[in-house]
């Protein structure tokens, strides 16, 4: 079966699907899109004009990040990336889900940033989500058991791409180097962890790039 995934270079959502894709070592092209531009191509594919997609060799299309990481899983059992100990498998999942969803309060201080009066209220809510968010992604992987040949998974791979993401978001001026942001510090065994993700071959050759987009005009 054929895969093209459509994603955006600086996505951390189709970032966690290349990664996934290349742990499991199936064979896959890439196209980059901008979804904000007029000529994006993902409504064709998506009726929730978001990336990133896969695209099947026989036109079916799987969307949502979150739901093709766990796709991949049905469809490509080999290489692992769930334990099939359901503790374990829980653990993961709500690991995911953490990494994700702090991903979404930092995308969420991006974008309001941008606006010619931001609100402080919403900056501060989406800063108190990053920051607990943050310790209790920390808590969780101190707790959590080794999963038998699995040495990384879907959680540790949406984390990943989100902790990784904050630098390259500061480094291009996104985003102000916010005291929020700055979670190293705060979190030395963390930043461990996120380094030990960042040397992998699946996170080296998804590093995000810069893509065309002007944030104050898709959020005006």
């Amino acid at each position: 079966m054929g895969i093209r995934l459509i994603n955006a270079l600086s996505s951390p959502y189709g970032r966690k699907v290349a990664v996934a894709l290349k742990e499991k070592a199936i064979p896959f092209d890439v196209t980059y899109d901008v979804p904000w531009g007029k000529d994006t191509c993902v409504a064709q594919y998506s009726p929730l004009e978001q990336l990133p997609i896969l695209i099947l060799d026989d036109g079916t299309t799987v969307y949502d990040s979150s739901f093709i990481l766990e796709w991949l899983e049905v469809r490509y059992p080999d290489r692992p990336l769930i334990s099939s100990n359901a503790e374990q498998a829980l653990t993961t999942r709500f690991v995911k889900l953490l990494g994700e969803r702090v991903m979404e309060a930092i995308h969420a201080i991006v974008f309001e940033l941008q606006r010619p009066e931001p609100s402080q209220p919403f900056v501060e809510r989406q800063s108190r989500k990053v920051r607990r968010g943050i310790a209790e992604i920390e808590a969780t992987l101190e707790r959590r058991q080794p999963a038998k040949g699995i040495d990384i998974d879907t959680g540790d791979i949406a984390v990943g791409s989100m902790l990784l993401l904050i630098p390259f978001l500061i480094e291009h001026g996104f985003v102000a180097e916010l005291e929020v942001l700055n979670w190293r510090p705060r979190h030395p065994k963390l930043a461990v962890y996120a380094d030990t993700l960042a040397a992998r071959a699946s996170f080296q050759e998804t590093k995000p790039a810069l893509m065309e987009v002007d944030l104050k005009s898709v959020v005006a």
